[in-house]
C-alpha cells in the first residue's frame, strides 16, 4: 500500500484496519507469552513490527493532510468540514477506541513479559553457583570448579 497517496477518508479507513489487526498481533502475541511456543512469539512480534510500522506511516500520512496538530474537539470540527464529515468523524472516534484498546492490551504484554523476565532472572539465580564468601591470601576469591554449593565450613 502506498500511503502517499490516500485520501482522507482513505488513510483514517486503513488506520482502522491496521489498528483491529493490530490488536490480533496482540492477542497472539498475550497467548504466545502465556504459553511455551517460541516461534509463535517470534511470529507474533515480527508481525507487531510490521503493523506498528504500518501504522506510524499511515498517521505521518494522516498529519500531512490535516496540517497543524490539532486536538480532540478542534480535530473533530476540521473533519466535519470535509465532504461525509459525519461519517470521517464517527470513524475517527471508532479509531480512537482501537488506540485505546492497543494501549491496554500492550500495557498488559508489557506486564507478562515484565514477570516473565523476573521469573527468568530468578531461576538463573537460582541455577548459578554461589560466590564463595572468603577471600584466599592474595585477597582474591579462589578459583572454584561451576556447580552449586551445597555446603560451606
Amino acid at each position: 500500500m502506498n500511503e502517499s497517496s490516500l485520501t482522507l477518508p482513505e488513510v483514517i479507513d486503513a488506520q482502522i484496519h491496521c489498528a483491529s489487526g493490530l490488536i490480533t498481533v496482540l492477542d497472539d502475541e498475550h497467548a504466545a507469552l502465556t504459553g511455551r511456543s517460541i516461534e509463535a512469539l517470534e511470529a507474533a512480534c515480527d508481525a507487531k513490527a510490521v503493523a506498528a510500522q504500518q501504522l506510524q506511516r499511515l498517521g505521518d500520512r494522516l498529519q500531512i493532510l490535516a496540517g497543524p496538530r490539532r486536538s480532540g474537539a478542534e480535530f473533530e470540527a476540521w473533519l466535519a468540514r470535509h465532504p461525509g464529515g459525519q461519517a470521517l468523524i464517527e470513524a475517527w472516534r471508532t479509531l480512537i477506541g482501537l488506540a485505546q484498546q492497543l494501549a491496554d492490551s500492550n500495557r498488559r504484554n508489557g506486564v507478562l513479559l515484565e514477570v516473565r523476565e523476573q521469573q527468568v532472572k530468578s531461576a538463573l539465580v537460582a541455577l548459578s553457583p554461589e560466590p564463595p564468601s572468603t577471600y584466599g591470601r592474595s585477597g582474591y576469591r579462589p578459583n572454584l570448579p561451576s556447580g552449586r554449593v551445597y555446603s560451606r565450613a
